[in-house]
């Protein structure tokens, strides 16, 4: 039996590439994200290049992040089809048109969090000044939507965002949302937004995949895992979130 090209479901930030204070000191470097201002915001690796242009050419690959679509659109690494952005908020059609059947379904699920997403930001930024920690926070929105609240420090440890996800629970903010949490970046999201939740229904309802069709989930932190469980073979980057949880249970 012939083997149909694989379908590679893929995290970015931190699986195919990353920030230049996570980067290797020595080595290539080659541009694959861009802020607002039009500066480089992420590199890859030579190694993590050859990876993403492997996968372009042999696989069927669509994204998975926790970028919004705006963000992601600052992403050159050369993906042309589907994507899955905001923790799973959008699912974005191969032209960048917003997938409408996902988009209506999410409307329902986060009506009740649209007041409560900016009330929770400015929770955290009074918690930072409370403290004497230098934090930013922000809510990601867009196509008419509240997606989740972004958290990170300016110049701290990561073991402020952890404090302040403690602070947040206990004072009962967080009832009917989940967290994650890895190096800079917490995210405090509505219980119905998930990158699993978003690839199920695209799996479900936009792709007839053949039953000899592999799909492959690629990721870095825990918070993939939930759409990783849904394929038939996951991987991990040397030194992620995931791998250090897996080592540390077999230690």
């Amino acid at each position: 039996m012939a083997c149909k090209h694989p379908l590679v479901l893929v995290d970015l930030d931190d699986t195919l590439f990353q920030t230049a204070r996570k980067m290797p000191s020595q080595g290539a470097r080659y541009p694959a994200s861009y802020d607002l201002s039009g500066n480089i915001s992420g590199y890859q690796t030579p190694v993590q290049k050859a990876f993403a242009d492997w996968l372009l050419h042999t696989a069927e690959v669509i994204p998975v992040t926790a970028r919004s679509a705006e963000a992601f659109s600052r992403v050159q690494v050369g993906f042309n089809g589907a994507a899955i952005c905001a923790h799973g908020g959008l699912i974005l059609n191969p032209d960048r048109t917003v997938d409408a059947q996902w988009h209506a379904l999410m409307n329902e699920r986060l009506a009740g969090y649209r007041q409560r997403l900016p009330q929770l930001r400015d929770s955290v930024l009074e918690i930072g000044t409370q403290n004497s920690l230098s934090l930013r926070s922000w809510v990601i929105e867009e196509a008419q939507q509240r997606h989740y609240v972004v958290v990170k420090h300016c110049d701290g440890s990561d073991a402020e965002l952890a404090f302040v996800e403690r602070q947040l629970r206990g004072a009962g903010l967080l009832e009917g949302m989940h967290t994650h949490l890895n190096g800079n970046n917490l995210a405090l999201m509505p219980a119905g937004l998930s990158k699993r939740a978003a690839v199920e229904h695209y799996l479900k309802t936009r792709l007839q995949l053949p039953d000899e069709q592999p799909v492959i989930g690629i990721g870095d932190s825990l918070s993939d895992l939930g759409f990783m469980s849904l394929c038939d073979f996951w991987a991990t980057p040397c030194n992620s979130q995931l791998a250090r949880v897996v080592e540390s249970a077999h230690a």
